[in-house]
């Protein structure tokens, strides 16, 4: 893993489009990482994951705890 600036994007623009390695973009003047990017092969083996995850904090108010729980259950079983 790497940590970057967002000015060495701007210098070297191969550490966003071509990634070897997870990425970690922070502001260059808080240096507060405000961006990750992983390398396309990674992301192919996680995406489900990913996405299921995504959805889940894009509709976290509509999901009670115990709900979020059993889905954490299920997806184990899955993975496990």
């Amino acid at each position: 893993m790497i940590t970057i600036s967002s000015s060495d994007v701007v210098k070297k623009p191969s550490y966003i489009t071509n990634p070897q390695d997870i990425t970690f973009v922070e502001d260059a003047k808080k240096h507060i990482k405000k961006s990750v990017v992983i390398p396309y092969a990674l992301y192919e083996r996680l995406k489900e994951q990913i996405e299921d995850e995504l959805y889940l904090f894009e509709n976290k108010k509509a999901l009670s705890k115990e709900a979020y729980n059993e889905f954490l259950e299920i997806e184990e079983s899955f993975t496990g």
